[in-house]
Protein backbone atom coordinates (compact mmCIF):
# COMPACT_ATOMS: atom_id res chain seq x y z
CA UNK A 1 0.00 0.00 0.00
CA UNK A 2 1.06 3.77 -1.08
CA UNK A 3 1.77 5.89 1.77
CA UNK A 4 -0.41 8.81 1.63
CA UNK A 5 0.72 12.22 -0.20
CA UNK A 6 1.71 14.58 2.82
CA UNK A 7 -1.74 16.44 1.14
CA UNK A 8 -3.88 13.62 1.88
CA UNK A 9 -3.34 14.21 5.53
CA UNK A 10 -5.33 16.32 7.74
CA UNK A 11 -3.58 19.67 8.98
CA UNK A 12 -3.58 20.33 12.22
CA UNK A 13 -4.12 23.96 14.05
CA UNK A 14 -0.32 24.76 14.64
CA UNK A 15 2.94 22.57 13.24
CA UNK A 16 6.14 22.13 14.45
CA UNK A 17 9.94 21.81 13.36
CA UNK A 18 12.11 18.93 14.57
CA UNK A 19 15.63 19.89 13.86
CA UNK A 20 18.28 16.79 13.42
CA UNK A 21 21.55 16.57 15.20
CA UNK A 22 23.26 16.76 11.84
CA UNK A 23 21.35 19.75 10.42
CA UNK A 24 21.78 21.58 13.40
CA UNK A 25 25.71 20.96 13.46
CA UNK A 26 26.17 21.64 9.81
CA UNK A 27 23.80 25.00 10.10
CA UNK A 28 26.21 25.88 12.85
CA UNK A 29 29.78 25.48 11.03
CA UNK A 30 28.27 26.84 8.09
CA UNK A 31 27.00 29.53 9.97
CA UNK A 32 30.36 30.50 11.05
CA UNK A 33 31.46 31.85 7.69
CA UNK A 34 29.50 34.76 8.30
CA UNK A 35 32.70 35.97 10.40
CA UNK A 36 33.29 37.97 6.89
CA UNK A 37 30.16 40.06 8.02
CA UNK A 38 27.99 38.81 5.33
CA UNK A 39 25.11 36.38 4.67
CA UNK A 40 24.98 32.79 4.27
CA UNK A 41 22.49 29.91 4.37
CA UNK A 42 21.21 27.24 2.41
CA UNK A 43 18.43 24.40 1.82
CA UNK A 44 16.86 22.38 4.08
CA UNK A 45 15.51 18.82 3.38
CA UNK A 46 13.75 16.51 5.29
CA UNK A 47 9.84 15.41 5.79
CA UNK A 48 6.72 16.43 6.82
CA UNK A 49 4.23 17.78 7.32
CA UNK A 50 3.11 14.57 9.11
CA UNK A 51 -0.24 14.31 11.00
CA UNK A 52 0.79 15.68 13.58
CA UNK A 53 2.27 18.53 11.31
CA UNK A 54 5.76 17.87 12.72
CA UNK A 55 8.01 19.07 9.79
CA UNK A 56 11.75 17.20 10.02
CA UNK A 57 14.56 18.51 9.36
CA UNK A 58 17.37 16.27 8.32
CA UNK A 59 19.85 18.19 6.25
CA UNK A 60 20.92 21.80 5.72
CA UNK A 61 22.59 22.24 2.56
CA UNK A 62 25.71 24.86 2.17
CA UNK A 63 25.06 28.45 -0.32
CA UNK A 64 26.74 26.40 -3.14
CA UNK A 65 29.61 27.73 -5.18
CA UNK A 66 27.88 30.71 -6.89
CA UNK A 67 25.64 31.77 -4.13
CA UNK A 68 25.31 35.64 -3.32
CA UNK A 69 26.84 37.38 0.12
CA UNK A 70 25.92 40.42 1.38
CA UNK A 71 25.94 41.83 4.68
CA UNK A 72 21.77 42.53 4.33
CA UNK A 73 21.33 39.85 1.26
CA UNK A 74 21.61 36.27 0.64
CA UNK A 75 20.91 34.28 -3.04
CA UNK A 76 21.66 30.41 -2.56
CA UNK A 77 22.98 29.18 -5.62
CA UNK A 78 20.11 27.37 -7.46
CA UNK A 79 22.35 25.09 -9.24
CA UNK A 80 23.99 23.34 -6.31
CA UNK A 81 20.23 23.41 -4.46
CA UNK A 82 19.05 21.42 -6.68
CA UNK A 83 21.81 19.10 -7.16
CA UNK A 84 21.80 18.55 -3.10
CA UNK A 85 18.11 18.28 -3.42
CA UNK A 86 18.09 15.56 -5.94
CA UNK A 87 20.70 13.80 -3.82
CA UNK A 88 18.51 14.13 -0.96
CA UNK A 89 15.83 12.67 -2.78
CA UNK A 90 17.79 9.82 -4.28
CA UNK A 91 19.58 8.80 -1.42
CA UNK A 92 16.63 8.75 1.63
CA UNK A 93 13.66 10.32 -0.44
CA UNK A 94 13.91 13.69 1.53
CA UNK A 95 12.34 16.48 0.15
CA UNK A 96 12.86 20.90 0.04
CA UNK A 97 11.17 21.51 3.60
CA UNK A 98 12.19 25.64 3.76
CA UNK A 99 15.65 27.48 3.76
CA UNK A 100 18.05 28.81 6.54
CA UNK A 101 20.09 31.92 6.54
CA UNK A 102 22.18 34.02 8.57
CA UNK A 103 21.68 37.56 9.93
CA UNK A 104 25.17 38.80 10.49
CA UNK A 105 23.31 42.65 11.28
CA UNK A 106 21.00 40.93 13.96
CA UNK A 107 17.34 40.11 13.90
CA UNK A 108 15.74 36.83 14.96
CA UNK A 109 12.96 37.13 13.12
CA UNK A 110 12.88 37.34 9.05
CA UNK A 111 12.95 40.49 7.23
CA UNK A 112 10.47 41.99 5.23
CA UNK A 113 11.99 40.84 1.92
CA UNK A 114 12.38 37.03 3.20
CA UNK A 115 9.09 37.08 4.64
CA UNK A 116 7.94 38.01 0.64
CA UNK A 117 10.53 35.77 -1.14
CA UNK A 118 8.63 33.00 1.46
CA UNK A 119 5.49 34.29 0.81
CA UNK A 120 6.26 33.44 -2.92
CA UNK A 121 7.60 29.41 -2.39
CA UNK A 122 4.42 29.26 -0.47
CA UNK A 123 2.05 30.70 -2.84
CA UNK A 124 3.71 28.92 -6.07
CA UNK A 125 1.48 25.89 -6.67
CA UNK A 126 4.11 23.78 -8.52
CA UNK A 127 6.24 24.07 -5.25
CA UNK A 128 3.66 22.66 -3.34
CA UNK A 129 4.33 23.90 0.45
CA UNK A 130 1.96 23.91 2.83
CA UNK A 131 4.27 25.06 5.51
CA UNK A 132 7.82 26.61 4.92
CA UNK A 133 10.55 26.22 7.06
CA UNK A 134 13.43 29.27 7.55
CA UNK A 135 15.92 29.15 10.60
CA UNK A 136 17.59 32.57 10.77
CA UNK A 137 20.97 32.11 12.66
CA UNK A 138 22.34 35.08 14.97
CA UNK A 139 25.75 35.72 16.12
CA UNK A 140 26.23 34.51 20.30
CA UNK A 141 27.14 36.71 22.94
CA UNK A 142 29.58 39.35 21.94
CA UNK A 143 29.21 38.50 18.09
CA UNK A 144 30.44 35.43 17.95
CA UNK A 145 29.59 32.85 15.42
CA UNK A 146 31.13 30.26 17.25
CA UNK A 147 28.09 29.93 19.66
CA UNK A 148 25.70 31.45 16.91
CA UNK A 149 22.03 31.36 17.23
CA UNK A 150 19.32 29.29 15.91
CA UNK A 151 16.01 30.86 15.60
CA UNK A 152 13.37 28.15 13.42
CA UNK A 153 10.02 29.72 12.18
CA UNK A 154 7.15 27.77 10.33
CA UNK A 155 5.52 29.60 7.83
CA UNK A 156 2.02 29.19 6.03
CA UNK A 157 -0.21 31.36 4.01
CA UNK A 158 -3.33 32.55 5.63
Amino acid sequence: MEPPDRNDLPMPEKGSIEISEQANAAITRLASASKDGRETGGILLGRGPDANGVIHVEIAGDPGPAAERRPDFFLRDLDHARELAEEAWNTSRAIWVGEWHTHPLGGRAPSPSDLHTYATLLSAADLDFELFVTIIVIPGKEGEWDSSELCPWLLRLC
